[in-house]
């Protein structure tokens, strides 16, 4: 099996170390995933300030909210990545989170009760985030970093931060598989050893442990791989990566994001086969998410196909990526 037998774009991190020594989100704190580390503020903010309810956007992962359900009254609020919204109307006692879509910032609601919290997972080093007046921001990490888990939040308000529990041995084990499969993965990327099934098994069983996991802290391991990686330069390279492939893709509709190139599709059949084409090609895009309610969310959720661009992309790659996704694209999808 030679290295081009072996190329892939997308899909789940490698393990990856870096050379760097620091600690970034200083004063944040870190937790087993970006949804612990909401779960966990939610908790405190019930427990503490009476908080009663939360208002979430339509346009949200399905398992976070139900995640999040389990904790505090969920209420929701119509909001999507093409920026449309409609007000929510919390009281004095409810809380309202806005999401940073593709890593722009968030279209901030009139009404946002006692805080505003602020997802930023698609984008956590964003230069915007100090200045759109949230109490707390939360990211999950394992998205925009080769960790097996891990989620930050902090205060810009410099508001009090519930303290992570011990992580669970359930959530742990989960690391120790999604783990592995990193590991594995960089094998058989790098020399070919190996066999690709094993580890998307391990990735998938690991992924499964961390659902519906109770708040608790980040492993030891990605505490320490974070403080090593260069993640101001990796951002930048994702950055410059985009603008290459968006380049490479002029004439069709791409949404703007600093997270990766956000394809939009005239219809979510033109979308399904661009993806499965790609899929075939060993290029992994991502649907972000499955959406219920309202309908135009639902229908705009199938109809977006989004690209990773990240550290691990060079000029080869986006070349492959960009000249796939041309190929596989019917005239229709152009603007």
């Amino acid at each position: 099996m030679t290295a081009d037998d072996r190329w892939e774009s997308g899909s789940a991190f490698h393990l990856v170390l870096g050379s760097e020594h620091k600690r970034p989100f200083d004063g944040g704190r870190f937790f087993g995933s970006g949804r612990q580390a909401l779960m966990a503020l939610l908790v405190h903010g019930r427990n503490t300030f009476g908080w009663t309810a939360v208002h979430l956007p339509t346009y949200y992962c399905s398992d976070v909210v139900d995640d999040v359900a389990s904790v505090l009254d969920v209420k929701r609020y119509a909001a999507s990545p093409e920026g449309d919204r409609e007000e929510p109307a919390p009281s004095n006692t409810e809380v309202v989170v806005a999401v940073s879509y593709f890593g722009q910032p968030p279209i901030v609601p009139r009404s946002t009760g006692q805080v505003l919290i602020v997802d930023a997972t698609h984008d956590p080093l964003a230069p915007w985030l100090s200045t759109v007046g949230a109490d707390f921001v939360f990211a999950s990490l394992r998205k925009t970093l080769p960790l097996p888990d891990g989620g930050v939040l902090w205060s810009p308000a410099r508001r009090a931060l519930p303290a992570p529990a011990q992580a669970t041995e359930r959530h742990l084990a989960g690391v120790g598989q999604v783990l592995a499969a990193m590991n594995l993965k960089a094998a058989y990327l790098e020399h070919g050893t190996g066999d690709k099934q094993t580890y998307l098994d391990l990735f998938a069983a690991g992924e499964e442990r961390f659902r519906h996991g109770v708040p608790g802290g980040m492993s030891a391991y990605s505490s320490a791989a974070l403080q090593t990686f260069p993640i101001e330069h990796w951002r930048a390279q994702r950055i410059a990566n985009i603008a290459t492939l968006t380049a490479s893709l002029s004439g069709l509709d791409i949404l703007p994001s600093t997270f990766g190139v956000v394809l939009r599709f005239q219809s979510a059949e033109v979308r399904d086969l661009v993806r499965s084409g790609l899929i075939a090609r060993r290029i992994y895009p991502a649907a972000l998410w499955d959406v219920a309610e309202p309908q135009r969310h639902r229908e705009l959720a199938q109809r977006l196909l989004f690209l990773h661009t990240d550290f691990r992309s060079d000029p080869t790659d986006l070349r492959l990526v960009a000249q796939a996704v041309r190929e596989l694209s019917s005239p229709e999808v152009s603007c």
